[in-house]
């Protein structure tokens, strides 16, 4: 919404939510990509490609547009 104060507070629990998970699983989520991809790895192909989908979906339900 347009609160501002609002914004800030989700956006600091969904980083306090993305280092506990990082800190749980013993590494980041961007090293595991970049590094695990170089590799070829598939669990870090999967990883990305659910990452991004994941990521485009929160945005389109946290800006879609109200009806008026």
């Amino acid at each position: 919404g347009p609160s501002h104060i609002k914004r800030y507070a989700a956006s600091f629990l969904g980083g306090v939510l993305l280092l506990f998970g990082a800190r749980l699983a013993g590494g980041c989520t961007s090293g595991h990509m970049i590094s695990g991809i170089s590799q070829l790895a598939l669990s870090s192909f999967i990883f990305g490609v659910v990452t991004f989908v994941v990521a485009i979906l929160t945005a389109k339900f946290l800006y879609r547009r109200r009806p008026s």
